[in-house]
């Protein structure tokens, strides 16, 4: 293997960015933000010229809070330029009040998209697209002789193209990270799109309007909040097929809706059984309480997900309980794609069930799982197993859920692998942890 070919394996392996600290004198930390091709390419002229390509290909300017820093980092890559041409990746971490049509930051982007011509991406991460200041900067995008290049915004505010007089800008080049409803109106949305914007995620925030599923979006790759469509199963999947890189939905709590590709998948993965699709209940954190859905080959199916089995279950029928979350384990993604679950019985499992059951029927059906909710029979189940314990008029340490925190450690100890700690209702329905 020859030196090039090592130090390019280098690279891949660690995926580090030369990062610029405005912090900083010269610009860099220490030894800490050192690029693990850094020390190689000191060793001669020949490991430097092959070095070079490596460690300039991805850029990161961090901290640009300090204008005469910044013009200090401008003259510092006049005396450079012959590494400009190198960097493919650009990401500059600025925000909105260093961007004007004079200020130097908006200065060096112009100057660094007419001289990186060998750019890709240039990465915007804390800068919102609003104002009028974004024009000299777009029409330098523009005026790159790549056709690759793509400039990535954070998010979208409340956008006029005419008082911005960004209407004749052609936005085939721009990329929005974040598009959240509450900040710019669907009709505002409509006019960039025709523009060219692309955008990576969408925030509904649970706005119940679904005209907003007319659009097209180049470059969806997830939704947040989306309280559901009304309309039809059809018009769904029509969406869907518009948009063939997303791969994450996230679900308004409130959503309710059963004509879906996923419910419906969800639907024929268990037809044995009558089941319910509930809301996750995190009462101090209401906005995760929905469910979520991901993409797996040409299936959506249920990530994040409250199933309540809503099917009579004969007294003592521990091996249908088995069999029930068997059935509901194989409609659930499959690693990398670990879910959380909760799960719940109409059925009064709880009078019958032992945790040892319970134990082993986890264990041996869902260790796949990332986290896990276990609704109000298991509640039963451990009132039931400490009344046994103890005798009437003895006196027992008070809790919500008696025995929870000894199930919880037998859990752990026969699952490792499941994050976070047990969850269980009481009769009342408040939600205890531990």
């Amino acid at each position: 293997m020859n030196s090039s070919t090592e130090l390019s394996s280098l690279s891949i392996s660690t995926m580090g960015a030369v990062k610029i600290d405005m912090r900083y004198k010269p610009f860099r930390k220490g030894s800490l933000d050192l690029h693990p091709v850094d020390p190689v390419s000191l060793v001669n002229r020949r490991l430097r010229r092959l070095s070079l390509p490596i460690l300039f290909r991805e850029v990161s300017i961090q901290y640009v809070e300090n204008v005469e820093l910044f013009q200090r980092l401008m003259e510092a890559l006049k005396h450079n330029m012959h590494l400009m041409p190198l960097i493919r990746e650009l990401s500059v971490w600025v925000s909105f009040k260093y961007i004007n049509y004079e200020e130097p930051v908006t200065l060096l982007l112009i100057d660094v998209l007419s001289r990186c011509t060998g750019l890709e991406h240039l990465d915007l991460p804390e800068l919102k697209f609003d104002r009028g200041y974004l024009r000299p900067i777009l029409e330098a995008l523009n005026n790159h002789p790549s056709d690759n290049i793509r400039l990535q915004f954070m998010s979208v505010e409340s956008y006029d193209p005419q008082s911005h007089n960004l209407r004749s800008i052609s936005l085939s080049r721009v990329i929005c990270r974040i598009w959240k409803r509450r900040h710019c109106s669907d009709q505002e949305m409509k006019v960039l799109l025709a523009q060219g914007l692309s955008i990576q995620s969408i925030q509904r925030d649970g706005y119940i309007d679904d005209s907003w599923m007319d659009m097209t979006y180049p470059g969806l790759t997830e939704i947040d909040g989306w309280i559901g469509n009304e309309r039809s199963l059809q018009s769904t999947i029509d969406f869907l097929l518009r948009h063939p890189l997303l791969e994450k939905i996230e679900l308004d709590r409130a959503h309710e809706c059963d004509m879906t590709p996923w419910h419906v998948t969800f639907a024929s993965k268990m037809y044995l059984y009558s089941v319910k699709i509930g809301k996750r209940d995190f009462p101090d954190k209401p906005w995760i309480e929905g469910n979520s859905v991901v993409k797996i080959g040409e299936e959506w199916l249920y990530k994040d997900v409250k199933v309540i089995f809503q099917d009579d279950i004969s007294h003592g029928d521990v091996e249908t309980v088995e069999t029930m979350i068997r059935t509901l384990s194989k409609a659930l993604p499959q690693p990398p794609n670990c879910p959380r679950v909760g799960i719940d019985f109409s059925s009064p499992v709880g009078e019958y069930l032992t945790s040892d059951d319970l134990i082993g029927i986890l264990t041996r059906n869902m260790s796949d799982i990332k986290t896990l909710d276990l609704g109000k029979f298991l509640s039963d189940i451990l009132t039931r197993e400490c009344s046994h314990i103890h005798e009437p008029g003895s006196t027992v340490q008070e809790h919500p859920i008696p025995g929870l925190k000894s199930f919880s450690k037998r859990l752990k100890q026969a699952w490792p692998s499941l994050e976070g700690r047990t969850r269980a209702q009481t009769p009342q329905g408040e939600w205890i942890d531990w």
